[in-house]
């Protein structure tokens, strides 16, 4: 997969995808559906930020400056013309600026973030890895359960990110944050405070 810098289109929602996480969407404005065929014509992603002002249909909304690349890895199309794509989270993006097509698609240039490291989980955080195995278990998330990903600190820090319940803000939030433990220490936070 190819990975652009500029003439990023840009899929406003009210949800924040995360590296890795998966993103189920239905399409059926003509300013997706051919975002999503170019997509797929030249294996390129296209962009996934949280809205922060205006909404999913009609006008271009305004979105947070990070979110994350999606790449399509499965189509397909429902008998009343509706196109079904899953999409996988890849790398954080900064957005460096935007401009709207006449059909209302946002185009970005774009900075791609640096993967960031694999941390381990410290000792003091290791209930957070507990707590995500028992709600995967629980709510039978499709998540692989690979024994090392319990250990990376980023990983866990995402997965939790996905699954709690917060506010859409918060997991903005979290994915803004480039420590994989200072983004653990938050989650703890969220759950000290209740």
């Amino acid at each position: 997969m190819r990975i652009p810098t500029s003439n990023v289109a840009i899929f406003p929602l009210s949800t924040v995808l995360f590296p890795e996480g998966v993103l189920s969407l239905r399409i059926f404005e003509t300013r997706y559906l051919d975002m999503v065929s170019k997509c797929l014509k030249q294996d390129i992603p296209f962009g996934v930020s949280m809205i922060a002002e205006g909404h999913e249909v009609g006008k271009a909304a305004q979105c947070y400056e990070i979110g994350t690349l999606a790449k399509i890895v499965n189509w397909d199309q429902s008998d009343d013309g509706v196109l079904l794509i899953e999409a996988l989270g890849c790398q954080r993006f900064r957005i460096l600026d935007t401009e709207v097509s006449k059909q209302e698609l946002i185009i970005a240039s774009i900075n791609v973030l640096d993967d960031l490291p694999v941390v381990p989980v410290p000792d003091e955080l290791l209930k957070l890895t507990g707590i995500l195995k028992k709600v995967l278990k629980r709510e039978r998330v499709n998540i692989s359960q690979d024994a090392s990903a319990f250990n990376d600190a980023n990983w866990v820090g995402c997965r939790l990110t996905e699954v709690l319940p917060m506010e859409e803000v918060m997991r903005q939030r979290l994915l803004e944050i480039d420590d994989p433990v200072e983004r653990l220490d938050m989650i703890l936070g969220l759950f000290t405070e209740r």
